[in-house]
C-alpha cells in the first residue's frame, strides 16, 4: 500500500487516483498538516489520526484514534485541512473528538428513534399486541389507526401529542359516543405502551378533564321476544346451513360470537356435557364453564370433527376464522325478517326472557354471560366468592332449553306443518 507524502490538492488527488487504478490497491496521501486521504477503487476518504493528551489510569499514553472527516465529493482539501486544525485545537484543550462524536451519534440516533412518526410506532405496537393472546387486538389497532388518521397526526412524533388533540376525538364524534370512546381508549392505551417503552414521558390523555372525555353510550335495550326467536329459529327464507346451525346454537347458548365461532373439540367435555374456555379464549380474561343442555349438544353434532377443527366453520376459507360478521347479520336479517338482528342481542334475550318468565335470580343468569363485573363478583364478594355454581347453572340452562322447546321450536314445527 503506497504512502505518498505531499501537499494534497486537486492535482495530487488525480495523480493518486490514476496510480490506484494501475496498482489496483489503496493509495494513501499524507499532507504536512497530518491530513490523510485514502484513495480506493470506488471512493476517497479524508482521515486524521491523533492521540488524546495525557495518560490513562495505568500511566500509559492514550491509544491513537482515527477520525473519518468525509470524502472528496463533499469536502475539498482546504475544508479538510480546516477541519484538522479544529480537531488539533480541541485536542490541545484536553478534548477527545472521537469520543464526543460517538456520544453525539448516540444522542442523534436516540433522538431519531424517539422522533419516529406515530404511524410507524403503531406498527411496532401492533407487533407487540399480536404477541399477547387477545381476541380484540385487531379492533384495538383499527381504532388507534383511525384516530391518528382522523386527527391527521400519523406523521408527527409521539412527543408532539397534546391533551387538546385527544379532546378533538370527542368533538369529532359527538353524535357517535361509542365510536369516540373506542377511539379515545385505543389511542390512550397506545400512548401507555409508548410511555412503557420510554418514547414519551407522559400520556397526554391523562390530562384530559372528565368533562371532555367521551361519555359512555346509552345501554342497548334490544332483545327478542319468543315470537321473534321463532322467526330466527326457522327463517322464512333460505339461510346457509352452517349459518343456521350456528345461529340456533347462539340462541341456546349465551356465548360471545367469537367464543362460539372458535370452539373446537378441545373445548367440549363429552362426559359432563360442558364447554370449557380458558382465560385466553374469553373477552374478560377469565376462565369460563358453560353447562350444555341436550338441545345445544345435539346442535353441536361433534362426532365427526377432528381435534383442532372448528365446530362452526363460518368462513368460506377453510381453516380461517370468521371475520364477516356484518355479512352474517345481514344474511340473518334477510332470511328471518328481523331487521334489527344483531348477534349480541341474543345474549340480552337470554337474560331478559329468563328473568321475565321465571324466578331464577338475576345474578345466576348474569354469571352465565361471563361478565367480569357481574353482581355476583362485586365488592367483597369478588374476593370471597369463587364457587362456579355449576349445578345451578345447569338447571338454568335446562330451564332455558325447555322454554325454547315449548315456546320457540314447537311453534316453528307447527308453522312448517301448516
Amino acid at each position: 500500500m503506497p504512502i505518498v507524502k505531499c501537499y494534497i490538492n486537486r492535482s495530487a488527488i488525480e495523480k493518486a487516483t490514476k496510480q490506484q487504478r494501475e496498482l489496483k490497491q489503496k493509495v494513501i496521501l499524507l499532507d504536512p498538516s497530518g491530513l490523510r486521504l485514502a484513495v480506493n477503487s470506488r471512493s476517497s476518504s479524508w482521515n486524521y489520526n491523533y492521540r488524546k493528551r495525557g495518560v490513562d489510569y495505568q500511566g500509559k499514553r492514550h491509544p491513537q484514534r482515527t477520525l473519518r472527516l468525509g470524502d472528496t465529493l463533499n469536502m475539498t482539501p482546504q475544508e479538510a485541512r480546516l477541519k484538522v486544525e479544529q480537531i488539533k485545537s480541541e485536542v490541545r484543550n484536553g478534548g477527545d473528538p472521537a469520543t464526543d462524536l460517538a456520544k453525539a451519534a448516540v444522542i442523534n440516533k436516540h433522538t431519531e428513534f424517539k422522533n419516529r412518526p406515530l404511524l410507524q410506532l403503531l406498527e411496532e405496537y401492533s407487533d407487540y399486541l399480536f404477541q399477547v393472546p387477545s381476541q380484540h387486538k385487531q379492533k384495538e389497532i383499527m381504532h388507534a389507526g383511525s384516530a391518528l388518521k382522523e386527527l391527521s397526526i400519523e406523521t408527527i412524533p409521539a412527543s408532539s401529542l397534546t391533551a387538546r388533540m385527544f379532546r378533538e376525538i370527542n368533538t369529532m364524534h359527538a353524535d357517535r359516543p361509542s365510536t369516540a370512546r373506542h377511539r379515545f381508549g385505543a389511542l390512550s392505551r397506545f400512548l401507555d405502551y409508548l410511555v412503557d417503552e420510554g418514547l414519551v414521558e407522559r400520556n397526554p390523555s391523562k390530562d384530559v378533564s372528565r368533562r371532555h372525555r367521551p361519555k359512555a353510550s346509552n345501554p342497548r335495550e334490544t332483545y327478542y321476544s319468543a315470537d321473534e326467536l321463532i322467526k330466527l329459529w326457522q327463517p322464512k327464507n333460505e339461510l346457509r346451513a352452517n349459518y343456521l346451525r350456528y345461529l340456533r346454537f347462539m340462541i341456546v347458548c349465551p356465548l360471545r360470537m367469537t367464543e362460539a365461532s372458535e370452539l373446537t373439540i378441545k373445548n367440549i367435555n363429552l362426559e359432563s356435557w360442558e364447554i370449557h374456555l380458558s382465560a385466553d379464549e374469553t373477552k374478560n380474561r377469565v376462565a369460563f364453564t358453560l353447562p350444555l343442555p341436550e338441545l345445544a349438544f345435539n346442535i353441536l353434532n361433534i362426532q365427526n370433527f377432528t381435534q383442532d377443527e372448528r365446530i362452526f366453520q363460518l368462513s368460506s376459507v377453510i381453516g380461517s376464522p370468521m371475520k364477516s360478521w356484518s355479512f352474517f347479520n345481514k344474511e340473518v336479517r334477510k332470511a328471518s325478517g328481523i331487521t334489527n338482528f344483531n348477534l349480541h342481542n341474543l345474549r340480552r334475550s337470554f337474560s331478559s326472557l329468563i328473568s321475565e318468565h321465571s324466578e331464577i335470580s338475576e345474578s345466576l343468569v348474569d354469571s352465565l354471560l361471563n361478565h367480569k363485573r357481574s353482581s355476583t363478583r362485586a365488592g367483597v364478594m369478588r374476593h370471597y366468592m369463587h364457587a362456579k355454581n355449576l349445578k345451578q347453572r345447569r338447571e338454568v340452562m335446562n330451564w332455558w332449553a325447555n322454554f325454547l322447546e315449548e315456546e320457540v321450536i314447537n311453534f316453528s314445527k307447527e308453522k312448517l306443518v301448516s
